[in-house]
């Protein structure tokens, strides 16, 4: 893969552990709502996947990151300012998109933590609102600063957007898993195949638990060959 070289131009920290960066984009540079590409410092050849948080039509590029302290990666580019230079892969891809999913009805956004960066990116895309009849975004974290970096931006939006605290004893909405949540019938209730299609993202055993309740419940999972009711990215997990 090859990389420009880019110039950081906000850096914004929310908690200890999560914060966000954006960069100068290329006029050239080209990516579809929800792909995510290899980032890293021009240094080294250190690259991990992240997923774009910045819409299509947008004139910067943003990523949403964990701070891991001993990570190869995260343990230097949380401390990464404005100025600093990030190389990032000229070549997005990835299996949210749109495109790998059947359209129409209502779509179901279900993220766990740092998951909820490539829907910021799809919900940046006005595409995406003219796709679907109705958009469900749920969104879990352990506590509520962990919300910070996109909570005001979902409530903005003309969604349905349950975020779930599961960790916080002062957070006054659900505090149920999104997984428990659906099996208690408290999201997704009534939900078929048919009528609601579903994007997955967060740790592989949320990934692979949403999955196995979905496919045991007719929901076929998309692919870049053919487009499914359901699609979660395999290539990373956030």
């Amino acid at each position: 893969m090859s990389f420009e070289t880019l110039k950081v131009t906000d850096v914004e920290h929310y908690t200890d552990r999560l914060f966000k960066i954006q960069c100068e984009r290329p006029k050239t540079y080209r990516f579809t709502a929800g792909e995510f590409t290899m980032i890293g410092y021009p240094e080294d050849d250190i690259r991990r996947a992240y997923s774009i948080t910045s819409g299509p039509y947008d004139e910067y590029l943003e990523f949403y990151s964990i701070k891991v302290q001993d990570g190869p990666l995260t343990s230097r580019l949380q401390h990464i300012q404005v100025g600093d230079l990030l190389e990032v892969g000229t070549k997005a891809t990835g299996t949210l998109t749109l495109a790998n999913l059947e359209l129409g009805g209502n779509l179901w956004m279900l993220a766990t933590g740092t998951g909820i960066a490539p829907f910021i990116s799809l919900l940046r895309d006005p595409d995406t609102f003219s796709m679907f009849e109705k958009i469900h975004v749920v969104w879990s974290v352990r506590t509520m600063e962990e919300l910070l970096a996109y909570n005001d931006i979902l409530q903005e939006l003309p969604i349905d957007y349950e975020p779930i605290v599961t960790q916080d004893v002062e957070w006054p909405g659900l505090n149920k898993r999104i997984t428990t949540a659906i099996k208690d019938g408290i999201i997704m209730t009534n939900a078929t195949p048919e009528d609601d299609k579903v994007m997955i993202c967060g740790s592989m055993p949320f990934n692979n638990d949403v999955k196995d309740m979905l496919t045991q419940n007719g929901w076929q999972e998309g692919n870049k060959k053919q487009a499914g009711t359901f699609v979660q990215e395999k290539a990373f997990v956030s």
